[in-house]
Order: structure tokens, then C-alpha cells, then sequence
């Protein structure tokens, strides 16, 4: 198994002179959190009072396998060249089951997403970043669906929590991130990307807030093993934020 990654002091170079053609190239990337935060000129504070958001999350009350460890809420936004980002009405959330065969062909409603959510700091630079990337990625500027997912996974004694249920998969979208916010008194969790063979591309626990893997879906599949307690008298969790660009036909 071989991986690349782009170094924290290449990164902003990188980024200038075509820094998408290296997602190109590679298929997946992995930024560790403090040079991310750097970059998108984020404080521990910004980063902080970001994550605050994730013990808020509301029941995922959809979940195939019947489990009862997963917490989200949801919502879209229509990016277009040149103008402001727009959040979009609230609706369902529904993938084909050919993409999600443990919750596909499912008009899922979770809870919105907070308004202090929606114009954080933190939340604009990281989207301002991935349309930049993204729009180099495709040589010019796209108009873009960009869907958020902000998860927390339990875990417990009698349950674990399995952040991916469905197992190794894509998401049917155009490029998918995932960013660690905050683990707390678990184990497990090592998030696993393929080819289109289900061969390892890359295998790391993300563990820092603001660790990154950012893919392109079509060319790549991920996985996240399941997280347990370390300690079972105390509350254990994985946060993260998944964010899908999807582009939208002129």
C-alpha cells in the first residue's frame, strides 16, 4: 500500500499554481488539521466554537440496521460562479439504493441545520476552500450542490457505533470530504479509501480536529470502522462533518 500526501508547507503553494490537479492525480487527499486551519486562517477558537454545533445533532431515526448511535442534521446549498452561496429550501434527504443499500430509495427528513451553523466562520472559509479546489479540479468555474452532513456517532457498551453501515462505498456525488471535529474516549475509527477494485489506496485514524480526506467519488470508495468506548462510564463519540459537491448542469 502506497500513499501521498500533500505536506502543510507546500499546501498554499500548491493550492495557487493548480493545487487541483494533485486531487486529479491521486484520486484522494489528506490534510492534517492544523495546517488546514492555517491555511483557511482559522483559530482554536473558530475551531472550537464550530464544533459546539455537534451536541445539538438530533436522532437519526432511519437507520437500516436499527441502531440507535447515529445523530445528524442536514441541508443544501446552490453555489453558483460569481455569486453567494444559497442555503435551499429544507427537504428530504434520498439516495438510490444501487448507492446506499442499507438506507437507499428513502425520502430520510432530518432536522436542519442551525442558522449560527449555516454563517459560522469556520463552515464559509472550508466551503470558500473546496469550491476553489474543486473549480480547479474541473479547469474552470462550476455551478455546484454542495450537501452537509454533520454526524456524531455514540458508542457504547452494548453498541457500537458504526459511522459507515453501509460498508465500503461512494456516494453517488462528484467529490466527497470527510473532516474530523472531535473524538472523545474511543477507539476504532480508521477510515479506509479504495480504488474501484477495493483496492487500499490509504488507510489513517483521523484523530485532530479539522483532519481532512477529500476524494473523487467516482474514482474512489471509503470505508470507517466501527468506534468502541474506552472507558464505558464515560460518554464516548466520533464527530464529523461529510460535505458532497455535486456539480449542476448549465
Amino acid at each position: 500500500m502506497t500513499s501521498e500526501v500533500i505536506e502543510a508547507s507546500t499546501m498554499e503553494s500548491a493550492l495557487i499554481e493548480g493545487f487541483g490537479r494533485n486531487l486529479n492525480k491521486l484520486r484522494f487527499l489528506f490534510f492534517p488539521g492544523n495546517a488546514l486551519s492555517d491555511l483557511l486562517g482559522l483559530t482554536q477558537e473558530d475551531i472550537k466554537d464550530f464544533a459546539s454545533h455537534w451536541p445539538r445533532l438530533t436522532s437519526d431515526r432511519y437507520m437500516g440496521d436499527g441502531g440507535t448511535y447515529r445523530f445528524r442534521r442536514y441541508g443544501a446549498f446552490d453555489s453558483q460562479p460569481g455569486s453567494t452561496r444559497r442555503l435551499l429550501p429544507h427537504g428530504p434527504y434520498q439516495q438510490p439504493k444501487y448507492i446506499n443499500s442499507l438506507n437507499g430509495d428513502v425520502a430520510r427528513l432530518f432536522d436542519p441545520l442551525e442558522p449560527t451553523f449555516v454563517a459560522h466562520r469556520t463552515l464559509n472559509r472550508l466551503l470558500d476552500w473546496l469550491t476553489t479546489l474543486y473549480d480547479q479540479c474541473e479547469g474552470g468555474q462550476q455551478r455546484w450542490n454542495i450537501r452537509l452532513h454533520p454526524y456524531r456517532v455514540l458508542a457504547r457498551q452494548d453498541e457500537k457505533g458504526n459511522p459507515t453501515p453501509e460498508g465500503l462505498h461512494r456516494d453517488g456525488v462528484d467529490y466527497i470530504v470527510s473532516m474530523m471535529v472531535s473524538r472523545r474516549n474511543v477507539e476504532g475509527g480508521e477510515t479506509t479509501i479504495t480504488d474501484n477494485d477495493s483496492q487500499v489506496l490509504w488507510q489513517r485514524t483521523l484523530q485532530k480536529p479539522m483532519d481532512i480526506v477529500i476524494g473523487k467519488d467516482a474514482h474512489t470508495m471509503h470505508a470507517v470502522s466501527p468506534v468502541s468506548p474506552i472507558d464505558t462510564s464515560k460518554e464516548a463519540y466520533r464527530d464529523v462533518l461529510v460535505i458532497a459537491f455535486t456539480k449542476v448542469a448549465a
